[in-house]
């Protein structure tokens, strides 16, 4: 499983104050002593946060798709196994020793030839009492001597591995002759005492192993007749019966265990593993990576485990805007400054959402608050941060808490915030070189409200020319987000940041852009005067809209 870790993160489709933030933010924690603790991204970092980024020299957070836990994340790597030539009383001894429920059976590349469970060997002990051929095992002159713990006098077979059949060589003469019978003696183990006659016999009529019991001497005679007739002879420390059930015992691992079980690869999500799980017996699910080998097991028990991630959500608060999964993992800390959404969970965390213009101020007041040292670039960043979502301090979103903070930053980070303002918005300000799809995909939130979901992005701009030539893409932009998402409308806020007004680009039900009450500049196209805010100055209005007429 991995090790616990919390990722600060901000909003889909981030803007620059939510990777801002979330970097800073990282930051802070890490140097008040908290540790495990990254920043991350639900999405692309837009044109204008990769120039403040760069600006700084700064990496981009780690990019995470979703935080839905992983076969990966839970399943159990410090397990026993076993090679396939283990012999079967090598495996007993693990089951009662170690207390294990199952043993996995693994080939030299470590890849998973099958699993054993004592429900397994029970069964297979059963099978062969049942059978008439009880006296076969299949098993080699090395397995049999390592379970014996035999010394080897003669071997006549290498290492090779072969079906036998084992007979005792405990009764007169005649009798055991008779037992042993005339063909395929060279897949025959005979096990005896000190009956040197019956050792003879065996080795004259090319057994193909003799195993003398008790530990007894053999004869030099015995011995070297067994070199001249290619017979292995091994001496067991055990007596006939105890050396008889061991040898059945030297059967390798390979032979017994059940090839059918279940796989999976480490990203399957555990969701669909508890599906999977509770339809499988006692074996548990194979992880298996590159090549087929085996990383680890997950049990029933194991996809109970809490996931080994948590978040810290910044510049946001509703689920809907959170990173995929979001709710199936503990959420320690949120920090926003935008309206409450549809946020709950069934622990207290601590919740800071307050009326100011950029998270980013929020987190420099806890960096100053706190007397944290705060570095250059750290202050830059955040700094960038106010001033993105605040327009340089002109949206309506603006309180004298972002004034202040931004003095303070710009001491600490020895920037003037006009001149690094008119920066950030002067570099990214063409709509054409962006595209329509980093135009309206670069700050696009979706809001939900009585299960109707509308969807508005923003960008900011220096005149409006350029948006009327680009008008016909960006709506086929939007068409496309409104179908995707099943929106009953879909818009983009384009903000002129120098004469602070705004255009309002929809798509959507008749019935929503039918109750506007902006000024209609053209088809699909609304004149927004004096409108900065999509926070402060739109979504407001729009959210009334669908709660009136839905």
């Amino acid at each position: 499983m991995v090790n616990n870790l919390t990722y600060v993160i901000g909003h889909k489709n981030p803007d620059s104050d939510s990777i801002c933030s979330a970097i800073a933010f990282a930051a802070l924690k890490k140097a008040e002593g908290v540790e495990n603790i990254k920043a991350a991204r639900a999405g692309d970092i837009n044109p204008q946060t990769s120039f403040i980024l760069d600006y700084f020299n700064i990496e981009p957070p780690v990019y995470l798709p979703n935080v839905f836990s992983q076969a990966k994340d839970i399943m159990s790597t410090d397990i026993i196994t076993v090679d396939e030539t283990t012999p079967l009383k090598r495996v007993i001894e693990i089951f009662r020793d170690k207390n294990v429920q199952y043993i996995p059976v693994i080939s030299k590349h470590n890849i998973p030839t099958g699993f054993l469970s004592p429900m397994d060997l029970a069964n297979m002990n059963i099978g062969q009492i049942e059978e008439k051929t009880s006296r076969t095992v299949f098993t080699s002159l090395a397995n049999i001597a390592s379970t014996l713990n035999a010394n080897i006098h003669v071997d006549s077979l290498g290492s090779g591995e072969k079906l036998f059949s084992a007979y005792i060589g405990a009764m007169e003469e005649a009798s055991f002759l008779k037992v042993l019978g005339n063909n395929d003696l060279e897949n025959r183990i005979v096990i005896v005492g000190d009956r040197e006659r019956i050792q003879e016999l065996s080795v004259e009529r090319n057994v193909s192993v003799l195993i003398v019991t008790g530990g007894l001497k053999v004869s030099e005679r015995i011995i070297r007749k067994a070199r001249e007739n290619n017979v292995s002879l091994i001496v067991s420390p055990y007596d006939s019966a105890t050396t008889a059930l061991l040898v059945r015992m030297s059967t390798p691992a390979y032979k017994l265990c059940n090839k059918e079980f279940e796989k999976t690869s480490p990203d399957e999500l555990v969701d669909d593993i508890k599906d999977r799980i509770t339809q499988i017996g006692g074996h548990g699910i194979a992880v298996l990576g590159d090549g087929g080998k085996l990383l680890g097991i997950i049990t029933k028990s194991d996809v109970l485990k809490p996931s080994g991630i948590s978040l810290i959500l910044v510049d946001h608060n509703e689920v809907s805007q959170a990173v995929d999964g979001a709710d199936k993992v503990k959420i320690e800390e949120v920090v926003d400054h935008h309206r409450l959404g549809n946020f709950h969970t069934s622990y207290p965390i601590a919740f800071m959402c307050e009326p100011v213009g950029s998270t980013s101020t929020l987190i420099s007041e806890r960096f100053k608050r706190n007397s944290v040292k705060i570095s250059k670039k750290i202050a830059g960043l955040l700094l960038g941060g106010v001033l993105s979502d605040t327009v340089i301090l002109k949206s309506p979103t603006t309180t004298i808490r972002d004034r202040n903070i931004v003095e303070w930053l710009e001491t600490k980070s020895g920037l003037n915030h006009t001149e690094f303002g008119k920066d950030i918005f002067t570099s990214t300000s063409s709509l054409k070189k962006q595209g329509p799809y980093n135009v309206v995909n670069g700050d696009y939130k979706i809001f939900e409200i009585k299960e109707k979901k509308l969807g508005i992005g923003q960008v900011e701009t220096i005149g409006f020319d350029e948006f009327y030539n680009e008008k016909d893409r960006l709506i086929n932009e939007l068409t496309k987000i409104k179908e995707a998402k099943a929106l009953r409308l879909s818009a983009l806020l384009i903000t002129d940041i120098v004469i602070g007004t705004s255009l309002l680009l929809t798509v959507g039900d008749d019935k929503v852009i039918n109750s506007f009450d902006y000024p209609k500049a053209e088809v699909n196209v609304y004149e927004l005067k004096d409108v900065l805010s999509r926070k402060k100055q739109v979504v407001p209005h729009l959210l009334n809209i669908f709660n009136s007429i839905y």
